[in-house]
């Protein structure tokens, strides 16, 4: 019975996410609530590019933890390992 127990436990971890996405990949395409849109002129320009955004709005580099609460108003600035920005998203 324990070995059952178990083995669900372990098989749950196997499962995919949903939401997440995988090292500089940008989110999955969602509601344009904080007009993004309106900024995707500025990928592929250096992260202070980013510093006229109007707030909210937070930067998340390719080893950045961030926290997981949605915020629909906030701009996500996605940034790779030299500071380039690669992505915008709402959340």
């Amino acid at each position: 019975m324990k070995y059952t127990i178990l083995a669900g436990l372990l098989l749950a971890g196997c499962g995919t996410t949903i939401g997440t996405t995988g090292g500089n990949a940008p989110a999955a395409k969602g509601p344009d609530t904080c007009d993004a849109a309106v900024h995707q002129g500025l990928i592929g320009l250096d992260a202070a590019s980013s510093l006229a955004l109007p707030e909210p709005k937070r930067l998340v580099g390719p080893t950045d933890a961030v926290t997981t609460d949605f915020n629909p108003a906030r701009k996500n600035i996605q940034l790779d390992d030299t500071d380039t920005i690669i992505g915008i998203t709402c959340g």
